[in-house]
């Protein structure tokens, strides 16, 4: 596997209801401590599941690339648009929770489904997954973190590409994704709980390169509107903001909304929508800075 992709919810992860994490060593392992609780602050979606599949979708249908989707949040949204949701089937939580690495009987090939795409497959998602997070958290082992990591490398050859969408909550199940990814886009709309949200998330980010040296963070504007307080914020984080940045905006549409009450994959069910091609743009600049 060259790359793993990440797409996380900047203003759920630094905003949003859930916990806060000390991290911390014991012994030769690292493990994290759940030690506060911030209240909710859900200002509206961000595009981060649209986000997640349309790039997906265009690396693995429109470039043939063999693509992996993780779906890493219970809702199990990802599941629901790529046909592989079961409420009582296995995935992601028997990859975290019960994988041969860890002493389970579960293989990551075991747990792999196909899509109604050729070039598709998918890991995913069911409510189980809040209780993995729970699970995950009372282990305290030195793999508390890594699950993920080490379950991948049985299929490192197999696939191109492993697109992750992350659930709302920074939880431990977010966290064995970011420690195992190499770039996580983060989605960010116009606003300024927006701005906050995403220098909290390059502080987590930080913090999680003491065990993945190699994660990094690149923002992508989403939901963009052409008026001057969007183009003024568009224009303020690519040039002052200090993060790394997609040149490639997203802009708002009813199609993608559309798209999304549909359950159905943005770029197959508008292909030529001016979003469409904005992720389209968006994939060009990522192939051409991880493949050259």
């Amino acid at each position: 596997m060259r790359k793993i992709i990440i797409v996380a919810a900047v203003v759920v992860i630094a905003l949003g209801a859930g916990f806060t994490y000390t991290l911390y060593k014991v012994g030769e392992g690292m493990h994290l401590h759940r030690c506060g609780w911030r209240q909710p602050d859900d200002k509206g979606g961000i595009g981060k599941t649209t986000t997640s599949d349309a790039i997906a979708y265009m690396l693995g249908e429109e470039q043939e690339k063999r693509v992996l989707i993780l779906d890493g949040d219970p809702q199990g949204d990802t599941s629901k648009t790529f046909e592989a949701y079961e409420p009582e089937g296995t995935g992601m939580s028997e990859l975290l929770e019960r994988h041969v690495s860890v002493g389970g009987s579960y293989r990551t090939t075991d747990l792999i489904r196909p899509t109604q795409y050729s070039h598709i497959d998918i890991i995913p998602a069911n409510g189980y997954l809040m209780q993995t997070d729970m699970k995950l958290l009372l282990k305290q082992e030195a793999n508390q973190v890594t699950r993920l990591r080490d379950a991948l490398e049985e299929i490192s050859e197999a696939y191109d590409y492993c697109i992750c969408d992350c659930g709302r909550l920074l939880d431990m199940v977010v966290i064995n994704i970011l420690l195992a990814a190499e770039l996580v886009i983060a989605p960010v709309k116009v606003g300024g709980y927006e701005n906050e949200a995403i220098h909290n998330l390059q502080e987590q980010v930080d913090d999680l390169r003491e065990i993945n040296p190699e994660l990094r963070i690149k923002g992508l504007v989403t939901m963009r509107q052409k008026n001057k307080t969007s183009l003024d914020f568009e224009e303020w984080m690519k040039t002052s903001s200090g993060f790394d940045m997609f040149v490639t905006p997203i802009r708002r549409s009813i199609v993608a909304e559309k798209a999304s009450m549909r359950m159905a994959v943005l770029p197959q069910f508008s292909k030529n929508c001016i979003v469409s091609q904005d992720y389209r743009n968006v994939v060009h600049e990522l192939l051409k800075e991880l493949e050259g």
